[in-house]
């Protein structure tokens, strides 16, 4: 057991829950009003807050398994390897060397049709970045001007390193297409502007597992948030 899997729901600010809201929203294409969560207290609230904005036609057809093809499709024709020899277990580091890695990938988005983004900086880096940033707000105490300049230079490095970074931070060809099913939903599915109505309480669960580190066994229904 990990310290993450001790982290629960109440726990995160509600500026990591609406993150993910407006990632969600993103994936399914719709846009939330401005008191749509007004009343929210939970994690059953909020779903129910997002499946009633999701008015799309309901198609049966798994959108993981659409995701898949796309994402297949999009590699055999930008990478120029035969689609029969990718499978959900096959390695990104060997679909995507690291040889021009950012271009290709840049490639791959074109043709897919979505920016799904997988491409990172060492976790060195990224660490010393954030411990840099800390020191910076720490300054406010000594000099308010070393403090600015501090958070500014750190800010800007952190968008460079974001922005070259070729590391993958993914895996496989299974986390990419779990990945693109959560993020860009409604663009995997292979008609348009439709849902599977079954899949929707578990991509909201897939997103919140994915961008909270949150174990999946606590988004239950009756879950609170920390302002409830």
């Amino acid at each position: 057991m990990t310290i993450l899997d001790d982290i629960k729901l109440d726990e995160y600010e509600s500026e990591d829950i609406f993150d993910i809201v407006v990632k969600l929203e993103k994936s399914f294409a719709i846009k939330f009003d401005k008191d749509a969560f007004l009343n929210v207290k939970t994690f059953g609230d909020i779903c129910d807050v997002i499946e009633s904005y999701i008015k799309y036609d309901n198609k049966e057809g798994c959108t993981k398994q659409q995701a898949f093809y796309k994402i297949r499709t999009a590699i055999s024709e930008t990478q120029l390897i035969d689609k029969n020899i990718i499978n959900l277990d096959s390695k990104l580091v060997d679909l995507f060397p690291k040889q021009n890695r950012r271009q290709q990938v840049k490639i791959f988005q074109r043709q897919l049709g979505v920016n799904l983004k997988f491409l990172t900086y060492p976790s060195w880096l990224a660490l010393t970045l954030l411990i840099g940033l800390l020191a910076s707000f720490i300054a406010f105490f000594i000099d308010w001007k070393i403090a600015v300049g501090g958070i500014t230079f750190f800010a800007i490095a952190f968008n460079i390193a974001d922005k070259v970074g070729k590391d993958l931070a993914i895996e496989t060809v299974k986390e990419l297409t779990e990945k693109a099913a959560a993020e860009h939903y409604i663009n995997m599915r292979s008609s348009n502007l439709t849902v599977n109505r079954n899949e929707i309480l578990d991509t909201i669960k897939d997103a919140f597992v994915s961008g909270l580190a949150i174990e999946k066994k606590d988004l239950k229904r009756d879950a609170k948030f920390s302002w409830a």
